[in-house]
């Protein structure tokens, strides 16, 4: 479950939990009113409303404010019967609506946090493209800094081919079949790199983007990789009915330095727009 939230992000699963979390008052209150219980009691489940929203979007302290006041709001509603009868008769009740009323502000805004804080951190060291399966836009420029950084060391070699897939065709698939199709392109990529060789892929709306980086491999290697990664590709998409024209380029280092870095530009926007909240 947190797994899948986090794929979208805390802001939007705070709105989701806010709906489901709606739902289930609803469903609650709807209870209520069937089978005729007192509106005082009805109003009185009502007033979770705003202490599950304090609590969403402030935390343990919002929940805890918006408990107590509920509780007095609660104790304003009840002030007619308890002049009448006198406090003795609703001590009980009011007690323990207010005791509901705190503990769930304080309890569900310290685990509204804790899913914030998880989210955060999983998104900070999220490495995974959800679209293919590979590596994502964050790890591929984190990954080609520390090849430059090693090759400027040890003075090696490493190289880095990058390949621009048009979305048009594939955007026009079912959904469904889009995403069989990018998972299924993610495996046979991955199936056909040597075990040193990393494969990220970056969607930026209008270009699927896939980057190989070779350690240890020249220029002429590199190229050689590159055309045959231009071909399996072609015949992956005709094989699935595409008609996807690609393009490309590979970058070696040392010698490419300029244009390696105007290529991982456009993965830097892709990481920023994944992770903005970041």
């Amino acid at each position: 479950m947190v797994g899948e939230l986090a794929r979208i992000g805390y802001d939007r699963a705070r709105r989701l939990l806010i709906l489901v979390g709606m739902a289930i008052l609803a469903i609650v209150v709807a209870g209520l009113l069937a089978r005729s219980v007192d509106h005082v009691e009805v109003v009185g489940t009502l007033l979770f409303v705003p202490i599950f929203l304090a609590l969403m979007f402030f935390g343990v302290s919002g929940g805890a404010v918006a408990g107590v006041v509920a509780t007095g709001a609660y104790v304003f509603l009840r002030a007619d019967a308890i002049d009448a009868v006198g406090w003795g008769e609703f001590a009980g009740t009011v007690v323990s609506r207010g005791l509901g009323y705190v503990l769930f502000g304080v309890a569900g805004g310290w685990a509204a946090s804790t899913l914030e804080l998880s989210l955060d951190k999983l998104d900070l060291y999220d490495t995974i493209d959800d679209l293919t399966g590979l590596h994502n836009a964050r790890f591929l420029v984190d990954d080609v800094g520390l090849e430059s950084a090693r090759s400027q060391r040890y003075e090696t070699v490493f190289s880095v081919s990058f390949v621009e897939i048009p979305a048009a065709e594939i955007g026009a698939l079912s959904t469904r079949r889009r995403r069989q199709v990018l998972r299924e392109l993610g495996q046979r990529l991955d199936a056909g790199v040597r075990s040193i060789d990393r494969v990220a892929h970056g969607f930026d709306g209008r270009v699927h983007r896939v980057a190989t980086v070779l350690p240890e491999t020249a220029a002429e290697g590199a190229s050689i990789f590159h055309g045959r990664l231009l071909t399996r590709l072609t015949e992956f998409f005709s094989s699935h009915d595409l008609d996807v024209f690609l393009t490309g380029e590979v970058c070696t280092i040392p010698g490419h330095g300029d244009a390696l870095e105007a290529r991982l530009e456009n993965w830097r926007r892709i990481d920023a727009a994944e992770h903005a909240s970041t």
